[in-house]
């Protein structure tokens, strides 16, 4: 079974770029792209995901953690948090986030995070 995968970032270029290296793969799937908190929260409602990489620094303050605590606690689904800022991690572990990530870092680190995260939601 894929894993089934919605990317939260309000950078275009980001949720691009994440999107192409996930189209290579064969276990993991995009089912929804959302550029905001609401819209995300709107998009997971249905969607069955087994994991969510989120951008803890979306344009409202707060609005990432928020979200990564409310996708965790309301959807079950595994988040792994993204940051281009440092110094968030702690932050969004006790939101409830498996895991960070720190922008910028190779993409492998990326799928392997997502591919561990989705592990208790595989059968």
């Amino acid at each position: 079974m894929a894993i089934r995968l919605l990317v939260v970032d309000d950078d275009v270029r980001v949720r691009t770029a994440i999107g192409q290296t996930i189209a290579l793969e064969d276990d993991i799937v995009i089912v929804a792209e959302a550029a905001s908190a609401k819209a995300a929260l709107a998009l997971a409602k249905d969607a069955a995901l087994s994991v969510a990489l989120v951008d803890v620094l979306l344009p409202d303050a707060g609005t990432g953690l928020r979200l990564v605590r409310t996708l965790n606690h309301e959807t079950g689904c595994a988040v792994v948090a993204i940051s281009a800022r440092g110094g968030l991690q702690d932050a969004a572990l006790a939101a409830g986030a498996v895991a960070f990530l720190e922008k910028g870092g190779d993409i492998e680190g990326v799928l392997a995070a997502i591919r561990d995260a989705a592990l208790p939601h595989r059968a």
